[in-house]
């Protein structure tokens, strides 16, 4: 009984601190999808046809790793380094 006692405090600490350990995002990264979006959006208005697509495709992407993040949603360190190196290199 003091085992299954024991086991269920652990459990329920754990799962109580769990939300208090997530890191989130640091600024920098934010700000650095906020200019990317930017650039992409400008250089979706200076071109045209299937180039255009995937910049606004691409700023999409970036639109929604935003939007999770201001909503505290879980956000793959990943997805964020892609976003940003596909709008450095969008062609």
């Amino acid at each position: 009984m003091k085992l299954y006692t024991t086991t269920a405090l652990t459990v329920c600490a754990l799962a109580f601190a769990a939300p208090l350990l997530a890191v989130p995002p640091s600024a920098p990264r934010v700000s650095a999808l906020r200019r990317a979006e930017s650039r992409l959006d400008a250089l979706a208005g200076q071109t045209k046809g299937g180039p255009q697509q995937r910049l606004l495709l691409e700023r999409q992407r970036i639109r929604h790793l935003l939007e999770d993040l201001d909503a505290g949603r879980p956000v793959d360190p990943q997805d964020i380094d892609r976003a940003l190196n596909n709008a450095e290199h969008p062609f």
